[in-house]
């Protein structure tokens, strides 16, 4: 029985089809099916079915899974534990964080972080979507809700505050109408949904709060907005306490007390603690 094979299995049932697979392992699409089909030669039974598209186990496939998931947490673990060991702050930290937070907020502030550490190297990746950091995508989350993941350290570090925006070449008033995000697929924003008991129309919706921003300098309405977006184009109507979101961190415990990400750990903490 082959490692390749059995991480083939557990990507394929994380991913859901052959080709995100395949992307995902930077394979070809027969590449993955040839290496299902060689597991199940190896167990004489199959792993799989495919019922309406959707891939399921079977009694074989969830104990080659299990053993899968383990051999990979274990191989993971190792990963982290080797990077722990390093010396010096040095070398790259991979930084996961929302486009406008890493963007607009955090990037201003890392000169500081450089003159204490020269020899390091900040990667942000940057999106709303979770990154694996048990697959080490990176090194370190910043969350806007509680880490769910195992064997991380959440840490909570700050709030982002919200306040009602407009233009400030536009002239202010209660009826203008509204810029905002877009519904999410999974969770239910305040950021989303307490606009909506404004009960003004919308006159523009994006999955992009920095999009948002825009639609209000350019004057098509007002938005709630995180106060650490604010610009001189913009103009604050209204503080909304009542719209709050907390900002976490989260990494694997091996990098609780490692030289080379301590300091960046505690450079987010304060950071992150100050945001308006």
């Amino acid at each position: 029985m082959s490692w390749d094979d059995l991480l083939t299995l557990s990507t394929l049932m994380r991913s859901g089809s052959y080709s995100a697979c395949a992307r995902e392992l930077d394979l070809t699409h027969a590449t993955v099916i040839r290496r299902i089909r060689r597991l199940e030669q190896a167990l004489g039974k199959p792993v799989v079915t495919r019922e309406d598209n959707t891939f399921r186990l079977t009694s074989h496939g969830h104990g080659a899974l299990a053993a899968a998931l383990q051999m990979e947490q274990a191989a993971d673990r190792l990963l982290r534990e080797t990077e722990a060991s390093g010396q010096g702050v040095t070398g790259e930290v991979r930084i996961a964080a929302t486009a406008a937070m890493g963007s607009h907020y955090l990037t201003p502030h890392l000169p500081a972080l450089y003159r204490a550490h020269p020899q390091i190297e900040v990667c942000l990746q940057l999106g709303d979507r979770i990154t694996s950091l048990a697959k080490r995508r990176a090194h370190i989350g910043v969350r806007l809700a509680r880490p769910q993941e195992v064997d991380m350290v959440a840490l909570k570090v700050g709030r982002v505050r919200f306040g009602l925006y407009g233009a400030a070449a536009a002239p202010a008033s209660d009826g203008q109408p509204l810029c905002g995000l877009t519904e999410h697929s999974n969770l239910t924003l305040p950021e989303v949904q307490w606009p909506k008991t404004l009960g003004r129309r919308f006159a523009f919706t994006a999955n992009d709060l920095l999009a948002v921003r825009e639609s209000v300098r350019a004057g098509l309405g007002v938005a709630l907005l995180p106060h650490y977006l604010a610009d001189p184009g913009l103009v604050l109507y209204e503080h909304i306490p009542q719209v709050e979101r907390e900002i976490w961190l989260a990494y694997p415990t091996e990098y609780r007390d490692t030289e080379r990400f301590r300091p960046v750990i505690a450079w987010l903490a304060q950071v992150l603690g100050e945001c308006p």
